[in-house]
């Protein structure tokens, strides 16, 4: 699975979403393992 087929099961799909995947920054390409960390956080603006 990679982190696009993630958020389009999430219905997050076309969404804008910071995607943490181990540690580090991912795209929607990414693959996720089953040993993988994800976090997704909402973009927040401010000013």
């Amino acid at each position: 699975m990679t982190v696009g087929d993630l958020l389009k099961e999430l219905n997050l799909e076309g969404k804008y979403f910071g995607i943490i995947l181990n540690g580090k920054k991912a795209s929607e390409g990414d693959v996720i393992d089953k040993d993988s960390s994800i976090t997704i956080l909402p973009h927040i603006a401010g000013g």
